[in-house]
């Protein structure tokens, strides 16, 4: 997670540079998705969050380009987050991908139905996650 300072330079940054907002439980997933990131679209900034709770303080300052929201999280699951994300209506347009080891065909048509753009299993790889964010940052 970027430190106050870092997030005031963000949404307050007039450059070109998409913002990609990252909202998972798991610390890991954090590094892993950067660096992928990094590969993929140097130029972008990386946000994260550990729930949803920090994910909507951030949401209050920064207007991401791109959001990643892990479904299976403790206390607001995806689900969830994704609804009250959605209520909020000056980032309600930015395209939200719910991100998960795993989701079946009825949580895929429910996240969709509660505004996702698309859901994505986790790649068990780096370069395959780097390659899927080209795909989805261009």
């Amino acid at each position: 997670m970027l430190e106050k300072n870092a997030l005031d330079t963000i949404a307050t940054n007039d450059t070109a540079q998409k913002i990609v907002l990252l909202i998972d439980d798991d610390e890991d997933e954090h590094e892993i998705f950067e660096s992928a990131l990094k590969h993929a679209a140097t130029s972008a900034n990386f946000i994260s969050a550990n729930s949803c709770e920090e994910a909507l303080e951030i949401l209050k300052n920064v207007n991401p380009d791109y959001i990643f929201l892990d479904v299976n999280m403790p206390k607001i699951n995806g689900m969830t987050c994704l609804e009250e994300i959605k209520k909020i209506s000056r980032i309600a347009h930015i395209p939200v991908y719910m991100y998960s080891t795993g989701m079946n065909a009825h949580d895929g048509k429910k996240a969709l139905q509660l505004g996702a753009t698309d859901y994505i299993i986790k790649p068990n790889s780096i370069t395959s996650l780097s390659n899927l964010l080209k795909k989805i940052l261009n």
